[in-house]
């Protein structure tokens, strides 16, 4: 769990399923310390940015079957390393996207 200090309406906006840290309101700034688990946000460096669809088509070794998937990632090079690292490592990628 990450401690997160954030606008109290943010918090009941988006983050109203998680716990706060008592007494960590704030009345001037209207804030409150949010316990965020780990995975809940984006990473620091890509806030702000929207995610896309990758589209990759590959052949499956065992069988010899063309098999299509789409994978939702920040970039392209997002896309190839969380297909390579969650897909299947039977299935031979063409890593154009």
């Amino acid at each position: 769990m990450t401690e997160y200090r954030m606008k109290y309406s943010q918090y009941k906006k988006h983050y109203a399923d998680c716990k706060t840290v008592p007494g960590t309101y704030d009345t001037i700034e209207k804030s409150i310390i949010v316990l965020i688990p780990e995975g809940r946000m984006k990473n620091s460096g890509v806030r702000g940015q929207r995610y896309n669809y990758y589209r990759f088509s590959g052949i499956d070794k065992k069988t010899g079957e063309k098999v299509e998937t789409t994978v939702k990632a920040i970039t392209g090079e997002n896309a190839i390393k969380q297909l390579i690292r969650d897909y299947d490592k039977n299935i031979e990628w063409d890593l154009n996207y």
